[in-house]
Formats: C-alpha cells, structure tokens, sequence
C-alpha cells in the first residue's frame, strides 16, 4: 500500500505532493468508484444493509474525488504559470545575452523578422484553430 492510501483503503489527502501523487491517487479513485459501480447495479436487493453502507461509501470516493480533480488543477495552473515565467526568463537572459554579443542594428533587424516569423506563427494556429472549430 503506497503512502498516499492509508490502511483502509481511503486516499490520505494530506500525504499528496505534486501532480504525481494526485494523479496516482485520481486513478485509485476512478477504478475503486468504478468497482462500487458495478457492484451496486449488479446487486438487487436495494434495502439491504450492503447496499446502504456501498452507496454511502460511493458517495464518499465521489467527493474524494472531486478534492482531488480540484487539488490536481490547482497544481496544473501553476505548473503553467511557472512554465511561462521559466520561459520569459530565459528569453530575456537570451536577450542580454545578445545584447553584448551583437549590435544594435543587428538586433533590431533580428527583432523585425522575429516578430514576422511571429505573426505568421500566430496567423498559422489561429487559422488551423478555425479550421478545427469554426
């Protein structure tokens, strides 16, 4: 049993670090809801003690769940923001790189087709984007 379940079975919430974890914990989630599932529709006596503890118990990986989708965006979203601030810092420690390396000219003309091949990037993605869902 791995740390992030705890001996019964149930997801420890507090032990998930990083998307990993709660990628790993989303999976147990999804099969053991799918499990309950099946288990209540195959089962037809819908009075019975089992029945009621199996529902209450689908109730609660379901909301087990939900925490954990909820959990897992918040680190994708700042994933996302840390990956577009690497990126902006790495552009600009290339800049000044450049900056020393080449003249000002050059590096305004360099900026000119930059920012050409840039929009007819942009140009590329926002057509395809229509393409698909205009």
């Amino acid at each position: 049993m791995s740390n992030i379940q705890l001996e019964n079975g149930r997801i420890n919430l507090e032990a998930l670090n990083g998307i990993a974890d709660h990628l790993k914990a989303l999976a147990i989630a999804n099969r053991t809801l799918d499990v309950l599932k099946e288990k209540l529709t195959s089962n037809e006596d819908q009075d019975s003690d089992w029945h009621r503890r199996a529902t209450t118990a689908h109730k609660s990986w379901f909301w087990m769940r939900s925490r954990i989708c909820e959990r897992l965006s918040v680190l994708r979203r700042e994933e996302k923001e840390m990956n577009i601030m690497r990126a902006r810092f790495e552009d600009e420690e290339l800049l000044a790189l450049l900056r020393k390396q080449v003249t000002k000219a050059d590096l305004a003309s360099l900026r000119l087709v930059a920012r050409a091949i840039a929009e007819e990037r942009l140009k590329e993605t926002l057509k395809k984007a229509e393409e698909k869902y205009g």
